[in-house]
């Protein structure tokens, strides 16, 4: 069995146990429950809007301020609880919703800080829907909008489209691979003399999910230690935006220092050799004496010029080819 095609067979193996449809299945499930987070957490916001637009105003006065504090296998969670009474049209209501975002975290401070907003016996301006005056809040400014989600959520965005990326990759690369029977690259420069081959599959993306989940994962207890929940928008797009940041920044310093170089190959046609031996191609190239290239036209048009398609095979010393690598751009060479 010739070289090449002992590698075939090894990556045929390894292709079918490749768990793409697992990975892509897994991060579409993940996709979609924090998409419901995000669903829940953008109804709230529009409740707010919506309020602000519709809801009127009564003098109402606080008769009950509590944190409620709950413990389980999880930890102790700690909940402010505000009851107020008002009226409309004569007729009483009593209601314990203060903001639009209620929910119990584990620090105290937190639930403490609203509490003492609200004191009992305090005379408070209550807000609440005129179609059903049961429905009241308190609180309307950006001060309830827990801005700090935006941060708390991002790692999570960061994992499930960093699944569904690699998936879809793998799952390019793995097709590609059925149809041409080689790696796949692209021609990153080409000249009568020599032509330098990109990897296309450079995975910078999962570097910039990466990045950013992890950034922003270390952000939220910094910020948890020093705000709570508290956290305005202004800071919490600043710290989004600053983790985003080193998301896009890190990969782009490894591909100038380091990627660009790892995943390149030179190929010198008047030596008729390559600079370094491909390590990535899972093949020998050691009886590898001639290189020659195969180019041939294809349907395809990109960016409405026409796609080529070449093919670089190595003869060894029997006369025997060996297909290397196929590689893909805009002009016949």
């Amino acid at each position: 069995m010739s070289i090449f095609k002992q590698s075939q067979a090894k990556r045929r193996k390894t292709s079918a146990t490749n768990p793409i449809g697992c990975l892509s299945l897994f991060g579409l499930i993940w996709m979609l429950t924090v998409l419901g987070i995000d669903g829940f957490l953008l109804h709230s916001g529009y409740k707010i809007l919506d309020a602000r637009e519709r809801y009127l105003s009564v003098p109402g006065v606080v008769v009950q301020s509590r944190v409620d504090a709950r413990t389980d296998s999880d930890g102790t969670t700690y909940t402010p609880l505000v009851e107020y009474e008002f009226e409309v049209d004569g007729q009483s209501y009593r209601s314990d919703q203060h903001s639009m975002f209620v929910f119990g975290t584990s620090m105290r401070k937190d639930a403490q800080r609203v509490i003492d907003r609200y004191p009992v016996g305090k005379d408070i301006e209550v807000h609440y829907d005129p179609d059903d005056p049961s429905e009241a809040v308190l609180d309307l400014s950006d001060r309830a909008i827990p801005y700090v989600l935006l941060l708390f959520l991002t790692p999570f965005h960061c994992v499930g489209l960093g699944l569904l990326g690699g998936g879809v990759v793998s799952l390019r690369k793995w097709l590609r691979y059925r149809k041409d029977q080689a790696v796949s690259a692209y021609i990153a420069r080409s000249t009568p003399r020599r032509m330098v081959l990109e990897d296309a599959h450079w995975a910078g993306y999962m570097v910039f999910f990466f990045v950013t989940g992890l950034s922003s994962f270390v952000a939220i207890f910094v910020v948890a230690f020093g705000f709570g929940f508290s956290l305005q928008r202004d800071a919490a797009l600043m710290v989004v935006g600053s983790c985003i940041g080193a998301g896009i920044l890190v990969p782009t310093i490894m591909r100038l220092v380091r990627g660009g170089k790892r995943r390149r190959l030179l190929i010198d046609w008047n030596s008729a050799s390559f600079t370094r031996a491909p390590e990535s191609l899972h093949i020998s190239i050691g009886s590898i004496k001639t290189i020659r290239l195969k180019t041939a036209g294809t349907s395809t048009r990109v960016n409405e010029r026409p796609w080529y398609k070449h093919t670089i095979v190595g003869v060894a010393d029997t006369g025997q080819e060996h297909t290397l690598l196929i590689a893909k751009g805009y002009r016949e060479l």
